[in-house]
């Protein structure tokens, strides 16, 4: 029987994620899923800005989330999760792109204070939990995933369409 895309990943958080000294099932169980759902790129951009654009950079996530400030609660910490999700993956499936352009600290520091403001959003104890490990450790964690990108889903083939995940960010 073949492996679930999500079984997959789990199978290699789980590994990665102990060797990082990090080995909460909910946190494992979360990151495996949040790779499960950003397999789908429509998944990495979900939300739009008031033309029906999607956003698609932290700078247009900050924004959308300082006009939800006021207004909407609700889509302020829809915004503020995605944004901190979005970071993660993004420094840990992509951190070689990110540091080459400096801005690997730059989603750090926001993917960390996402994950602190989703957690006091949460009202659900055992997430909140997950949230504020992911802030405490978002380092190890991007990482962890980086390491799996490396070693189980190289993008250095110049054939994306055998990679999907490579034609996620072909700049």
């Amino acid at each position: 029987m073949t492996p679930t895309l999500y079984q997959f990943f789990h199978r290699h958080i789980q590994q990665g994620l102990r060797r990082a000294g990090i080995g909460e099932p909910a946190t494992v169980a979360y990151v495996s899923d949040l790779l499960t759902r950003f397999a789908r790129t429509e998944a990495l951009y979900p939300l739009n800005d008031h033309e029906k654009r999607p956003l698609t950079t932290l700078v247009q996530f900050l924004a959308e989330q300082r006009a939800a400030q006021e207004q909407d609660r609700a889509h302020e910490m829809v915004v503020v999760r995605h944004m901190a999700e979005y970071a993660l993956f993004m420094s840990g499936f992509f951190r070689e792109r990110l540091r080459s352009r400096g801005q690997l600290s730059y989603y750090a520091d926001h993917g960390r204070s996402a994950f602190g403001q989703t957690a006091d959003f949460e009202r659900h104890s055992d997430r909140a939990r997950v949230y504020w490990r992911l802030q405490h450790d978002f380092a190890r964690v991007a990482e962890t995933l980086d390491d799996i990108r490396q070693h189980r889903l190289p993008l250095e083939s110049a054939d994306y369409s055998e990679r999907p995940v490579a034609a996620l960010w072909r700049m």
